[in-house]
């Protein structure tokens, strides 16, 4: 029987949702951008989470971060709206560039949760009412956080309660240790384009071919910090020696996913996204959301042995 507590985590409160028995669930704390901190299968985790409240606030490597409203790099930060240009801050100063928007940092409030013989779920809420200036456009931001014994997912959906058009990207930014070890893992990427970059990190507008880790390779000491374009509905999947793990979105939802190996070397980020990395500027993906309309997606985690 799935459970849910709610316990301290410094100044924040941590949600967790869990059957012991099975050893299934999945920690999260809304009130620093919704952030998933473990999520546990056959009871032991499956992520790379911040393990104290001060390294969740300090926030390095943006861990499980929710990506809105753009994942990924803003070239110079600055892009064009409906005849206005904005101005995100500077925030990745290796590149010169604005990265993966505002809520990772913004409280969510908990709208609903349940627990039951056979799974749990967190829905939480962000809402936006565009004072920001480089982002000036009112939205609401739900997000369903749901596990069922080896399985979790997350449902996403987006309404702009702005009068205008507002550009929208999302993603997320789980990273899964598996082993102790990357070098041990083996990562299989289905067919895809990979997008070119420059020296910044930004899109060229090319596209290569990308095979390399089209049978399950071992990653050893290959180094990935890439946006890649699908071509249909696709699994991500890393293997360890007793256990796999399978990321799996719609072409639909998000077409675009990036691969990061940090230089730590202790885990491997997979991250689902709507959109390409400057998106708002080269529109690749971009949703052109009207008002009062919404947008919605999902994205799963399957976990064998």
């Amino acid at each position: 029987m799935y459970q849910i507590r709610i316990v301290p985590f410094g100044e924040f409160n941590k949600y967790v949702l869990e059957d012991t028995a099975l050893g299934s669930g999945f920690s999260i704390v809304p009130e620093v951008g919704a952030t998933v901190l473990d999520i546990w299968v056959a009871g032991s985790s499956i992520l790379d989470g911040y393990e104290g409240p001060q390294a969740l606030k300090a926030g390095d490597w943006g861990k499980s971060f929710v990506l809105f409203p753009f994942p990924n790099r803003l070239k110079d930060g600055r892009y064009e709206w409906e005849g206005h240009s904005y101005q995100f801050p500077i925030n990745n100063m290796d590149t010169g560039n604005a990265i993966h928007g505002f809520v990772r940092s913004m409280s969510f409030r908990v709208t609903d949760s349940t627990a039951t013989a056979h799974s749990a779920s967190l829905t939480v809420v962000y809402s936006y009412d565009g004072h920001l200036s480089y982002y000036p456009f009112p939205f609401e931001l739900e997000l369903t956080f749901a596990m069922e014994v080896n399985r979790f997912w997350m449902q996403v959906q987006i309404q702009n309660l702005h009068v205008h058009s507002i550009p929208v990207g999302f993603g997320w930014h789980p990273y899964f240790r598996l082993s102790d070890r990357v070098e041990d893992l083996a990562l299989t990427v289905p067919a895809c384009k990979k997008v070119v970059i420059d020296d910044r990190m930004i899109p060229t507008g090319a596209l290569d071919t990308f095979k390399e880790f089209g049978g399950g390779q071992k990653l050893g000491d290959t180094f990935l910090d890439n946006c890649f374009l699908a071509e249909g509905d696709y699994e991500l999947i890393l293997r360890a020696e007793n256990r796999q793990l399978a990321v799996k979105a719609s072409m639909q939802d998000f077409p675009y996913f990036q691969v990061f190996t940090p230089p730590h070397r202790s885990s491997v980020a997979l991250e689902p996204m709507s959109c390409t990395v400057d998106a708002f500027n080269n529109g690749g993906g971009l949703v052109r959301l009207m008002p009062g309309a919404t947008w919605g997606a999902s994205m799963e985690l399957v976990v064998t042995d």
